[in-house]
């Protein structure tokens, strides 16, 4: 039985493929593994679900007929929300003074939209860093979004990165004879 497997087996080719697309942090180390150099062409996503606030206070004062005074506060909030995982696309690089990699990205779908960006910018020197988002006031997680200020929350607290998907597929080929081999011939 075993020799009829193995005379079966002569001349046949196996493929294994194994393939899996994975989410990783966009580091420099993982631009240079992929080996392109423009990294324009990247879809790129979050790490985190994000989300934006930008809160506009309105303050009214004045005197009622009676003389009384009267002040009205109120408050509207813009609330934007980027969830993990959004797909966003490279509007502009550049390095600064110290040599780290600044990416603006526009996760907007309008193309009327594509001034709002978020900044993201390599942690450190080196290969092994992640892309951050840059904030105006670390403090008080402040950044510019458009043309307001908004504050940047994420559901855990963590800093949202840049994040790139990755389909590694490797093949192998196997092929398998058995030889029974060679005769003398007189």
């Amino acid at each position: 039985m075993l020799n009829c497997i193995k005379k079966i087996s002569i001349g046949v080719f196996i493929l294994a493929f194994l393939a899996g697309c994975m989410s990783k942090p966009l580091t420099k180390n993982v631009i240079n593994d992929i080996g392109i150099d423009d990294i324009s062409r990247f879809q790129y996503y979050t790490s985190a679900a994000i989300t934006l606030t930008a809160t506009e206070r309105v303050r009214e004062q004045m005197i009622d007929r009676k003389g009384k005074g009267r002040i009205r506060e109120s408050a509207f909030r813009d609330i934007i929300i980027i969830s993990k995982n959004t797909m966003g696309v490279l509007m502009d690089s550049k390095t600064d003074e110290n040599g780290l990699l600044i990416l603006e990205i526009c996760f907007e779908e309008k193309a009327a939209d594509s001034d709002k960006v978020l900044i993201f910018k390599q942690e450190g020197p080196g290969l092994e860093h992640n892309f951050y988002i840059v904030y105006n006031d670390p403090r008080r997680r402040m950044l510019e979004y458009g043309d307001r200020e908004y504050t940047l929350e994420t559901r855990t607290g963590e800093r949202a990165y840049l994040v790139i998907k990755i389909d590694n597929s490797q093949k192998e080929k196997e092929r398998i004879r058995h030889v029974k081999g060679r005769k003398v011939e007189n």
